[in-house]
């Protein structure tokens, strides 16, 4: 047992050898400080009351966020997703997802790639899953192949792959080889009637580029899996005028993606 002062409004522990740990209902895992006490797991109680501690457990020790900010292996960082992670860390909100996402990005292979996901992200506004991956979206045809050339199967649970060297690294080319996803309403665009839609989870350090067109809404990958079929995407061919209500031009069939 840990010697410590368990109060409504804020704790104190005080770990033999060092020094004591004192936080306040404000603190990124005051609940789960309180919880790990009352079950008795006053080691579990110390690694949540210190939140470097904590983050290092969950991503290996790469990242860091303190109230100066957030730090990989050391170096700080200054893009969406450090903003993001400060947004989450100041209240209160759970952040691990977002470390385990800067570890993925970190293993991708390309600076510039890493910087063009930036792009994406702070434009499509995607979520992030618990293993630091992000969803995306993808139009298919009714039987889910790609809509481009019909040969890749994309139902839910399928997990699609190719060669990196096979991707188009190139931002410039709008339209190019490599499995492409995108934000949701860019997806919707490419919709045919009797069409579908399905999410796809991808790792960050398998995203290749993220074209210059349409507001970095789209991406070029080497890898993905299906998750589910978007239910209900079809709607929008409920109402015909759809396209010119949304202020939306019809999609240029030679820009679609090609795989």
């Amino acid at each position: 047992m840990i010697p410590f002062i368990l109060k409504s409004d804020s704790v104190a522990l005080f770990p033999a050898g060092k020094d004591p740990i004192l936080i306040d209902v404000d603190h990124f895992n005051f609940e789960m400080v309180v919880e790990a006490i009352r079950a008795g797991k006053f080691e579990e109680a110390v690694e949540l009351a210190s939140v470097k501690n904590f983050l290092a457990k969950v991503t290996g020790g790469s990242v860091s966020i303190t109230e100066q900010g957030v730090t990989y292996a050391g170096e700080p960082l200054t893009n969406y997703l450090a903003d993001k992670m400060m947004i989450f860390f100041k209240e209160g909100l759970p952040v691990e997802h977002y470390c385990h996402f800067l570890t993925n990005l970190m293993a991708n292979p390309s600076m510039t790639a890493r910087n063009e996901l930036y792009l994406f992200l702070e434009a499509a506004n995607l979520p992030v899953t618990e293993d630091g991956c992000f969803l995306a979206y993808k139009a298919v045809r009714s039987d889910f192949k790609d809509i481009h050339s019909g040969k890749f199967d994309n139902s839910p649970g399928t997990v699609l792959f190719m060669r990196r060297a096979e991707v188009d690294d190139n931002r410039n080319v709008t339209c190019s080889y490599g499995f492409h996803a995108a934000a949701y309403e860019y997806a919707k665009n490419f919709m045919q009637s009797d069409g579908k839609m399905v999410a796809v989870k991808i790792n960050p350090a398998d995203v290749v580029s993220v074209p210059a067109d349409y507001g970095n809404q789209k991406l070029r990958c080497c890898r993905y899996v299906v998750m589910f079929e978007v239910p209900g995407a079809a709607d929008i061919f409920k109402n015909k005028s759809y396209m010119e209500s949304a202020g939306e031009p019809l999609p240029d069939t030679d820009d679609r993606s090609y795989f």
